[in-house]
């Protein structure tokens, strides 16, 4: 019997979604399970929270975030992971 994944499963890795500097939304996602923060992508800029959590339905479910609405982050230049930072596909 062949099973299938589905987005809404859940892989607990790191998530956190942030307000930067720039007023702008950003969020920090591992791409594997239990990955930590070091093996981030980060995805932004986003206008609005909303926004943020409607690109994060595109992935399965992290199993938790950390949310930080202060923005008093800095703006970031690359993802945790060395990577350029992605803008979010429509």
């Amino acid at each position: 019997m062949k099973f299938k994944k589905y987005l809404n499963e859940s892989m607990q890795r790191h998530c956190a979604i942030y307000k930067a500097k720039n007023k702008k939304w950003y969020m920090e996602l591992a791409d594997d399970e239990y990955g930590e923060q070091y093996d981030a992508t980060t995805y932004g800029p986003f206008n609005t929270f909303k926004a943020v959590e409607d690109y994060l339905d595109q992935f399965s479910n992290p199993g938790g975030m950390n949310i930080d609405k202060s923005g008093k982050k800095m703006v970031p230049k690359r993802s945790p992971n060395g990577m350029p930072v992605e803008k979010p596909r429509r």
